[in-house]
C-alpha cells in the first residue's frame, strides 16, 4: 500500500492519486485528520504517460524508517556527504545545512570505508560527492582520486564559486570527476532571491568562463526554476547551454519547492511541478510535440547499452514519476528536439526500444542454458554473437524510426556524399567531433533531466522503496553501511551527521589510508 504524510498531523497515511481539472493530486486518508491532498502534477496526461511505460520493479512495502531500514535496494547512484560547510548561505537550501549548528567533515579514512563497501557491488554505482559544498574541503582532489582508484564514476555537486579560481577549476576538471554546477540564469535578481546574494553571479560567470576554456570536460549544469522569478528564462538558458556544448554532458532542471521554514525565509511562489518544467521546455520548441519519458526507463536499457559499448544511466528502477528525461541535439547553431530526427514521437520509440531490450535480455538468458548457446560459449563466441545480433537489431530499430535524411547535410546526391564521407573519415580514424561538424546536422547530444519535488507532502513510500539514488553513510555503532533515499535524506541528515561528527571528535584522527596504494599520487592541490 502506498503511503504519504498527512498534511495536518504529519503521520503516514494511505495515499492514492486523483485527477481533477487535468491535474494530479496525492490524496492522504488519515484516520485521525481525514482526507488531505497535495498537488503532484500540473499535467495529468504527461504524468500518467510515463507510468504507462514503467517496466516495474519488485517492492515489499516501506515505512520510511530509513535509519533503521535493512532492506532498501542496492544503490546505483550513491551520494557521499564529504562536508556540511558551505561558502554560501542560501535560504532555500534543500538540505538546510546552514542551520545544522555543527561541522561535519569526515576524515578520508571514513570515506574510504564507504568506497570499499560500495566497491563490492557489480555494477559499480556512480559516486556523487555532496555537501554542503564539497570544494571547501582542502583535500577534495585526494577524495576524488581515492574514489576513482576503486573504479567508480565520480561526480561532484558544486555551487561553482571556487571554480572562479582558474587554477583550481583546471585541477578539479583534470581530476576526471563529472562536475554538476548550479547555475540559475544570468539575472542578478534571481540570485538575490534564491541565494540572498546577487553578487554571487559574478563568480558564477567567472567559473563559467574558466570551464568554457577547457578543451575537454565533463560538466553538467543544475538550474533551479521558480514561477515569477526565472521561469521565462529557458530560451536564454538553452543558448547558454549551447555555447558550452563542447564540455556539456547534461542539464538538470529543478522545480523550486518550499523545504524551508517560512518564518526564516519569507518567500512562497506558486508550486511548480515536474510537468510544469516539461511544458516550459516544450514551449521553447512549438513546432514539436516534446514528450518526456521517465529517467528510470531511460536507465533501463542495460543490454542495449552493453551491446553499443556505452555506460547505461545509473537510475534503473526509479519510479516513473520521479525524474523525467528528454534529449536535445545540437545542429551546430542551436539545440533541436530529438523528435526532429524521428518518424515517431520520442516516447513511442522509447517504448519500442524497451520491448527490444526485453527480447535481447531474454535471449541472453536462453543462450546460457540452450545447447546452441553452450556450444558457442565453449568456443568463446557466445558474447560476440549476441553482441553482433543485438547491434543489428538496435540499428534496424533506429533506421526504422529515424529520419536519416535529416541527419546528413546537403541535398540530393550531396547528402549521399556526406553520408559516404562520414563513414570513410571515421574508418580512417578522423576525430569524430570534427567529422560530425563537417557532414552531419546532428552534433552533440544534450540529456535533459528534470528533478522531482522533494518536500515532505509529496513523499511516497512507493517512490522511496524504488529509489536507486541514496545517501550512504557508515553507522559508527555497528560499522554497517546504511542507505537513505535522496528524497527522505532531509528528514534525517541533521541527526545522522551530528552523530557522526561527535564520533569523529571522540576518536583519534585516522592514519593515512593504506589502500588503495598511492591514493593521492599525481593529484594536484590548489594553493
Amino acid at each position: 500500500m502506498n503511503k504519504s504524510f498527512c498534511n495536518t498531523c504529519r503521520k503516514l497515511a494511505p495515499a492514492t492519486r486523483a485527477t481533477r481539472d487535468g491535474k494530479v493530486y496525492l490524496l492522504k486518508q488519515c484516520p485521525t485528520c481525514g482526507e488531505t491532498e497535495t498537488l503532484v502534477s500540473a499535467d495529468a496526461a504527461r504524468h500518467f504517460a510515463k507510468r504507462d511505460l514503467d517496466p516495474g520493479l519488485e517492492t515489499h512495502g516501506c515505512a520510511i524508517h530509513c535509519t533503521e531500514c535493512r532492506t532498501h535496494r542496492r544503490p546505483t547512484y550513491a551520494f557521499v556527504d564529504v562536508t556540511n560547510r558551505c561558502n554560501l548561505n542560501c535560504p532555500m537550501c534543500a538540505d538546510s545545512v546552514g542551520g545544522h549548528g555543527f561541522v561535519y567533515e569526515p576524515p578520508i579514512g571514513y570515506l574510504n570505508k564507504i568506497f570499499k563497501h560500495l566497491a563490492g557491488f557489480d555494477p559499480l554505482p556512480t559516486i556523487a560527492l555532496f555537501g554542503g559544498e564539497p570544494t571547501v574541503r582542502p583535500d577534495l582532489l585526494e577524495v576524488i582520486a581515492l574514489a576513482r582508484s576503486y573504479g567508480f564514476p565520480v561526480r561532484v555537486l558544486t555551487n561553482g564559486i571556487r571554480l572562479a579560481d582558474r587554477d583550481y577549476c583546471r585541477a578539479l576538471a583534470k581530476s576526471g570527476a563529472h562536475l554538476l554546477v548550479s547555475y540559475d540564469g544570468c539575472k542578478p535578481s534571481t540570485y538575490a532571491q534564491l541565494r540572498s546574494n546577487e553578487k554571487v553571479l559574478e563568480k558564477k560567470h567567472k567559473a563559467v568562463e574558466n570551464l568554457s576554456s577547457l578543451q575537454r570536460g565533463r560538466v553538467s549544469y543544475v538550474t533551479c526554476l521558480a514561477w515569477g522569478l526565472n521561469h521565462n528564462d529557458l530560451p536564454e538558458m538553452l543558448d547558454f547551454y549551447h555555447r558550452q556544448r563542447h564540455i556539456l554532458k547534461g542539464v538538470y532542471l529543478m522545480p523550486l519547492v518550499q523545504t524551508w521554514d517560512s518564518k526564516e525565509f519569507d518567500y512562497a511562489p506558486e508550486r511548480m511541478t515536474t510537468e510544469d518544467v516539461e511544458r516550459l521546455l516544450a514551449a521553447c520548441f512549438p513546432e514539436h510535440d516534446v514528450q518526456f519519458i521517465a529517467l528510470g526507463l531511460a536507465s533501463h536499457f542495460w543490454t542495449v547499452a552493453k551491446y553499443l559499448g556505452k555506460d547505461p544511466f545509473p537510475y534503473r528502477g526509479a519510479h516513473p514519476n520521479c525524474e523525467s528525461f528528454y534529449l536535445l541535439i545540437s545542429n551546430g547553431e542551436k539545440y533541436v528536439p530529438i523528435d526532429h530526427f524521428l518518424t515517431k514521437p520520442f516516447h513511442e520509440v522509447a517504448g519500442a526500444m524497451l520491448k527490444l531490450e526485453e527480447r535481447l535480455t531474454a535471449r541472453e538468458k536462453r543462450w546460457e542454458k540452450s545447447l546452441f548457446g553452450r556450444m558457442l560459449g565453449a568456443v568463446r563466441l557466445r558474447n560476440f554473437t549476441l553482441r553482433q545480433i543485438g547491434r543489428a537489431q538496435i540499428l534496424s530499430l533506429l533506421f526504422r524510426h529515424g529520419r536519416i535524411g535529416r541527419v546528413f547535410k546537403g541535398k540530393g546526391i550531396g547528402k549521399v556524399g556526406h553520408a559516404l564521407m562520414t563513414g570513410l573519415e571515421l574508418a580512417v580514424g578522423r576525430e569524430s567531433r570534427a567529422v560530425r561538424a563537417r557532414h552531419l546536422n546532428a552534433h552533440e547530444f544534450l540529456p535533459v533531466t528534470i528533478l522531482p519535488l522533494e518536500d515532505n507532502p509529496i513523499i511516497e513510500t512507493e517512490r522511496l522503496e524504488r529509489c536507486p539514488s541514496v545517501h550512504v553513510y557508515i553507522d559508527p555503532s555497528t560499522d554497517e553501511a546504511r542507505y537513505v533515499p535522496v528524497c527522505s535524506w532531509r528528514m534525517h541528515n541533521k541527526q545522522i551527521l551530528s552523530d557522526l561528527a561527535a564520533h569523529f571528535a571522540a576518536t583519534a584522527p585516522d592514519a593515512a589510508v593504506p589502500e588503495p596504494a598511492a591514493v593521492a599520487a599525481g593529484s594536484e592541490r590548489p594553493a
